[in-house]
């Protein structure tokens, strides 16, 4: 099963490899060299691991290690090396994540997961939507801010507006967001995308966006989430399921935004 972690920091390492890995099949960039023995050797990475062990890891010196520590962003190799240890973490929540559904029944997990979508075809936010597809169109600048698995399916809803011609902004590194938070004025559009409220809780990137006054809409399957009340437009994604349920419903709904954004604004103009 896939959880949905509450530390918000702790996929930002694999993505920010991942990202270097995915960008091109070639082996022979120092970068994509770099990335690739990491994470072959991730799980082999202590605290007693030194700057030394990580260059024997990556058959390289100790300063290419610290050159492309900060060419991803950090500012020191402890910084660096810090949060590589929390993919240790990730890894220990995985495994207690998969041990409470060792004994799953895939036929429940399936119906749970058809019964959730079919009720929210009840409780389905349709003017909401409407809403939201007016608030996109006449907004000038757009931020999505999402972590995890929500901000993967940000990436898709910022994709999709991307492809009608809206331009959307998305950075899914934390660090990134919370330097565009900062900079968030008052006719700007923030869509936050939080299934359980976690990344509200990261003050840093919400409480530049609340104090802004700029539009606010919050999608959650949590609705009485902490400073939910402080946002322009709260979208409930139906009843509050367990987690690992809730980013299937959240990829419905952006599903339908989509659908309803393009018959509103950008058929019309196809024909």
């Amino acid at each position: 099963m896939i959880k949905l972690y509450n530390v918000m920091n702790m996929a930002g390492f694999i993505y920010k490899l991942q990202n270097i890995i995915n960008a091109s099949p070639e082996n022979d960039d120092t970068d994509i060299i770099l990335a690739r023995c990491l994470l072959k050797n991730i799980n082999s990475i202590t605290h007693k691991t030194s700057l030394q062990d990580f260059a024997n890891i990556c058959y390289t010196s100790q300063s290419s290690i610290s050159r492309f520590a900060q060419k991803i962003g950090y500012s020191s190799f402890n910084a660096f090396k810090s949060d590589c240890l929390n993919v240790q973490e990730e890894l220990q929540e995985l495994a207690i994540d998969n041990a409470a559904f060792q004994d799953i029944d895939f036929n429940k997990y399936t119906s749970d997961i058809s019964h959730c979508l079919l009720q929210m075809q009840n409780d389905f936010p349709l003017s909401e939507l409407e809403q939201i597809c007016d608030f996109i169109h006449d907004a000038k600048r757009i931020l999505i801010f999402a972590t995890h698995i929500p901000g993967d399916l940000g990436n898709i809803l910022q994709r999709g507006l991307l492809t009608t011609g809206k331009f959307v902004e998305f950075y899914p590194r934390k660090e990134h967001q919370m330097k565009v938070a900062k900079e968030i004025q008052k006719d700007d559009l923030c869509i936050f995308i939080s299934l359980e409220g976690t990344l509200l809780m990261e003050k840093t990137i919400t409480i530049p966006a609340i104090m802004s006054s700029s539009t606010s809409i919050l999608i959650t399957q949590n609705v009485h989430t902490k400073f939910s009340q402080h946002f322009t437009k709260v979208i409930g994604l139906g009843k509050h399921d367990h987690e690992t349920i809730g980013k299937y419903k959240l990829l419905f709904f952006i599903d339908c935004l989509l659908h309803q954004y393009y018959h509103k604004y950008v058929i019309q103009h196809l024909k």
